[in-house]
């Protein structure tokens, strides 16, 4: 069998990474624990689970050697998956894990946008088609939930806002992978946003000290399977392929995470119209990676 070319490898890394993020929202659901709670020991349990990898190849020499602007990359990175994961998981407690999930991958446009005009990622306009169908489905989910009251409302907009935030960490990360390695970009970043959210859960007033079984069994379930396993396999693929296309295969999570929560406690039923704007955006999904990518990818790293 001959061996994978290295766009294979990265496609192959989105879809790995697509069915681990679903699982986000449900180990979410099941904690107790307050949100920053939850993502800062999320996020430093990966730390963690990374750190014998990175003593063993020597991954801290090349964090050592950061250049000013490969530092500011993920600063830059940390600061915005913090707040990505701060508003988000906030948005899961006032709104519907459908509905909440769909719009926190509502960042398509935005990245696009930016890796056309600032970072020469070339949008081709079958692209560009798929993601204003998968926007729609947004659209649609939004408006649906406009009558649910303001409290629905709140958490549907912090999930967007959210959403932007993840917009801006897949598009630093898109830069600061040109040059650094995976491993040590992610440790750094996941490192920085830990630290940032035991901070904000002190300042929130939040026990820091979790030592219920049950919550240290979900939060490292949540650094091994959406955190390894999905955002780490997204930063491996920024190396081979556009932001655009990465933070696309992210609307891939509300779909998965649906059918979980739908399958699973608390066994949410999605509505006519949720299910018809996953449609879409599972439609404009399908459009972005299967023809929205003509390039092959160069040869970088890994």
């Amino acid at each position: 069998m001959p061996p994978m070319s290295e766009n294979s490898k990265a496609y192959l890394a989105v879809g790995i990474a697509m069915v681990s993020v679903s699982f986000a929202s449900l180990f979410i659901k099941w904690s107790e624990s307050p949100p920053f709670i939850i993502a800062a020991y999320r996020l430093a349990m990966t730390s963690a689970i990374l750190l014998p990898y990175l003593l063993f190849t020597h991954g801290f020499k090349e964090i050592m050697g950061f250049s000013r602007k490969e530092l500011a990359l993920v600063g830059l990175s940390g600061i915005a998956l913090t707040f990505h994961f701060g508003l988000w998981i906030v948005s899961l407690s006032l709104t519907l894990v459908a509905t909440s999930v769909i719009l926190v991958t509502s960042h398509p446009i935005f990245v696009a946008a930016v890796s056309h005009f600032l970072l020469k990622d070339r949008v081709r306009r079958i692209a560009a088609f798929g993601i204003v169908i998968a926007f729609s489905g947004v659209a649609v989910i939004y408006i649906t939930d406009y009558s649910n009251g303001s409290d629905t409302l709140l958490g549907d907009l912090l999930a967007f806002l959210g959403g932007i935030c993840a917009g801006i960490y897949f598009l630093s990360g898109r830069v600061a992978r040109r040059t650094l390695s995976v491993i040590p970009y992610s440790f750094s970043v996941y490192g920085l946003s830990a630290g940032l959210l035991f901070i904000s859960a002190f300042v929130a007033g939040d026990q820091l000290l979790v030592s219920d079984s049950r919550e240290l069994t979900l939060f490292l379930l949540m650094a091994i399977i959406p955190t390894i396993l999905g955002h780490t396999m997204f930063n491996y693929a920024l190396r081979k392929l556009p932001a655009h296309i990465i933070s696309t295969s992210v609307l891939g999570e509300p779909v998965g995470a649906s059918i979980l929560v739908f399958a699973l406690p608390p066994n949410e039923i999605p509505g006519t119209w949720i299910i018809l704007g996953g449609a879409l955006v599972v439609l404009g999904l399908y459009i972005v990676l299967a023809r929205g990518y003509g390039r092959e990818p160069e040869q970088l790293r890994e």
